[in-house]
Order: C-alpha cells, then sequence, then structure tokens
C-alpha cells in the first residue's frame, strides 16, 4: 500500500555543546494510520507505541469507563491467543509491554532488543485489529478496574484534583479517565464491543517508533502488519460546557487538599513556551516561588507545586497543595497571593533556572526510546508534524524576562477554578473572579 513520506532530516543541538544529531520520519498510510520514527543508532533497542483515537473522551453517555474497561478486555484474548498467550509471546520477546488510557487514546507500548521487532509486531496487530471481546473473561476485567476505582477513593490528593478537572475543562474532557464506579458497574460486554468497533480503527491511529530502526524497513514492517486494515473514523467529539468556579468536597480528615486551575494556551498556540515558562516559575520545583514561600519560608504545607497541562485546543494552570485542616484557608491564600504577585516580579536568575531544567529534560529524552516514542506521538497530536529537539529547545532559549512580563502583563491568571476537599471549606477572596 502506498504512503506518503517526509523525512525531517538531521539537526544538531548547539545548547548541549556537541552535536547530537536526529533522523526523524513520518509516513501516512492509505487507510489513515501515521507511521512516526527516530533512527537511533546509538542504542540497541527499539522501542513502538500504537496510540488509537479511543480515550476516555469517547466514552458514551452513562458508561464513564468504558475505554479504561475495553482496554483491558483487548488484553484478554487476540487472534488466536488467549490472554495468557499474548503475555508469553510478548515477555518471550523480552518485551517491557504496557498499555493505558487517557483522555484522547488507548495505547499499546513495548520496548525490545531491536531485533525482536518484526516477532513482536504481529501480536499488537492481533490485539488492534482482532480482540476478542470474550465474555467469560469480562467479569474479571470489570473486577479490576472496579478495585482501581477504589484504590483512587483513599487518595485524597487525586481526587481534589479529578474534582477540579471536572469543574475547569468542559465536558467530556473533564470526565474521570480512569471512570465512574456506578457506570463501570452498569457496563455490559456488549457495550465494550460496539466501543471497540467503532473506536479502534486505522484512520486516526498514531503508531510511533525510536531505537534502532532503519527507516524504510521499518515503514514496510508496520506497513504489512497494520497497511491492509480497513475502517471507518469514529465519530467527533461534541464539547459541552464546563462546570462551575467553586467547589468544596466535604472529607473527614485532619487533612485539606487545594486544587486551583486558570486557562492556558495550548501547545500548539506560539505562546504557549511563555506560558509554561511563566508557569514553572510560579510552581515547578523546589526553587519554585510556592515551594519556597509557602512550604520552605511558612512551613504551611506538606506538599504545593503547579504545572502546565495542555489538551490540543485548550490548556490550563494546575496549582496543587496538601496542609493540615488548621492551615489550609492561610495556605490557600498565600497561593493567591503569589499568583497575584507573579506579573511584574519575575528575575532573570528564575527563568534561567526554568531553561536549565526544560534543557536537561529534553536532551535526556534521547537517552530513551520510550521517552522518544511517547514525545514523536504528542507532537504528532497536538501539532500535526514533528519538531526536533534543537527547536523545541530554541523556544525556550528565545525567553527573556521582559517578553513573560509583557505577556503576564496582558493575560494575568483569570477565572480560576479553586476545589477544596477537608472537613471544612474555604473562604476565596471575592477579589477572584468567579
Amino acid at each position: 500500500m502506498p504512503h506518503r513520506l517526509l523525512d525531517f532530516g538531521l539537526s544538531g543541538i548547539p545548547a548541549t555543546g556537541g552535536t547530537l544529531k536526529q533522523q526523524l520520519f513520518s509516513a501516512t498510510l492509505d487507510n489513515g494510520l501515521t507511521i512516526l520514527g527516530e533512527s537511533m543508532p546509538g542504542v540497541g533497542s527499539v522501542a513502538v507505541a500504537f496510540h488509537a483515537p479511543a480515550g476516555s473522551i469517547h466514552d458514551p453517555p452513562g458508561r464513564c469507563g468504558l475505554a479504561t474497561l475495553a482496554g483491558e478486555m483487548c488484553l484478554r484474548g487476540a487472534g488466536e491467543r488467549s490472554s495468557r498467550g499474548i503475555v508469553e509471546a510478548l515477555e518471550g520477546a523480552g518485551v517491557q509491554w504496557g498499555h493505558a488510557v487517557s483522555t484522547t487514546h488507548t495505547s499499546f507500548t513495548g520496548a525490545m532488543v531491536a531485533r525482536q521487532l518484526p516477532k513482536v509486531l504481529p501480536v499488537y496487530a492481533d490485539i488492534l485489529r482482532r480482540p476478542a471481546i470474550p465474555a467469560e473473561e469480562f467479569e474479571a476485567a470489570r473486577e479490576m478496574v472496579l478495585q482501581s476505582l477504589a484504590s483512587i477513593e483513599d487518595e485524597p490528593a487525586h481526587r481534589t484534583l479529578a474534582a477540579l478537572r471536572m469543574l475547569h475543562l468542559p465536558s467530556p474532557w473533564g470526565m474521570p479517565t480512569e471512570g465512574v464506579t456506578a457506570e463501570v458497574e452498569a457496563a455490559t460486554v456488549d457495550d465494550v464491543r460496539r466501543f471497540v468497533a467503532a473506536r479502534l480503527q486505522p484512520a486516526g491511529m498514531i503508531v510511533a517508533i525510536a531505537g534502532r530502526i532503519d527507516r524504510d524497513e521499518a515503514i514496510s514492517q508496520i506497513e504489512a502488519a497494520l497497511g491492509d486494515w480497513q475502517g471507518e473514523p469514529g465519530a467527533a467529539v461534541t464539547e459541552g460546557p464546563r462546570g462551575g468556579h467553586r467547589r468544596h468536597v466535604p472529607h473527614e480528615s485532619q487533612q485539606t487538599h487545594i486544587a486551583l486551575g486558570w486557562s492556558m494556551p495550548p501547545y500548539r498556540a506560539d505562546d504557549s513556551a511563555i506560558a509554561g515558562a511563566a508557569v514553572a516559575i510560579l510552581g515547578g520545583g523546589t526553587s519554585s516561588r510556592l515551594f519556597t514561600e509557602v512550604r520552605e519560608r511558612r512551613g504551611l504545607c506538606y506538599g504545593v507545586s503547579a504545572g502546565y497541562q495542555t489538551q490540543r485546543d485548550f490548556a490550563a494552570a494546575i496549582c496543587h497543595a496538601g496542609t493540615t485542616a488548621a492551615r489550609a484557608q492561610e495556605t490557600l491564600d498565600v497561593i493567591l497571593a503569589e499568583i497575584d504577585r507573579l506579573p511584574g516580579s519575575i528575575e532573570a536568575d528564575e527563568l534561567e533556572r526554568v531553561k536549565a531544567r526544560v534543557t536537561s529534560g529534553l536532551v535526556m529524552q534521547q537517552e530513551s526510546t520510550g521517552a522518544r516514542v511517547g514525545a514523536l506521538a504528542r507532537q504528532w497530536y497536538h501539532l500535526g508534524q514533528l519538531r526536533t529537539i534543537d527547536e523545541e529547545l530554541a523556544r525556550y532559549d528565545r525567553l527573556d524576562v521582559a517578553t513573560i512580563e509583557s505577556w503576564l502583563a496582558a493575560q494575568p491568571p483569570r477565572d480560576l477554578t479553586i476545589v477544596s476537599l477537608g472537613p471544612d471549606p474555604l473562604e476565596v477572596p471575592g477579589a477572584i473572579p468567579a
């Protein structure tokens, strides 16, 4: 089957002090499946990841958690292999394998010695194309999902952040990926079969591969396994309304968890690096303002951070703190003060520390085939193209304090969503817009 090939060539990375060359490529098959790759001659392994557009946003109404349940069922037998047969085939080839369900995708991954790739690809092809979805395995699979949900109920930080996402993000992006207990309990094996038939399709699927590979050979091998797979793309997701701005979740405990969120430009926006740097200065790492002021200087909480989280069309800054109930109000007040203080007060050394962390993280990606397949898939999903590490670094190298200050002055944090989980609700100053 013919494909369109886009070669991103070679790129050095001056920031490392040496020359690190990348060989990136992309091919789109006629059935709509996209292959992304990076040849890394200096390693002896290869990692591959299959990302199907079958994430939690595709759960039908009243079946939150169906994507997670379907991902588990796809591994309960495929093609001529039983559940045990899949495990033996992968582990017999020395594959470090796994699967995960995100907001947008169901992913099946594997890392192995490079020579094992031709032996392993047919196993993944069966999982994707010919899952058995055996009725006799359904109750065991559902029980695993329910046990995971039960364990999350014992994690107050997770519950707080989940409540924040449900309020701040538009439906269905804010729904919990892991599901809702009552809706998982109501699901049937036929629900799973319909979901898999509709969503596990080649159109829109991303296959990322990195490691000791030859570009043409890798494309041919994946094409042989998946190129004749035909299907129709699943229905588009309709965006619904977001929730409110304030919520307190009663929880009998001596602890209180606080989560805050406000809107940011998504990764594909030109100013996303500016936004990400600003959030990192505020709450990214132990040198950040929140960690220094709220935890170290005032001793108000045992943990506090803020990070940048993006979907394709929107993004948010998400802040979390865990503290005692007695100090929760002061913790929230100081966090809000630090958010308000950020515009107009950034110092050059704060930005340089952010740049150093970004550089370190991006360069060390190049030592992990698994990290690279994840990065390739994310870039393609968000941008529709691949960026070299050099191009990613350049986005941050160009930043200076004046640029970030100007951006914050034009659009300071607004539209804050605030959630608390603990014995007592917290007061939010009237100046914070609701």
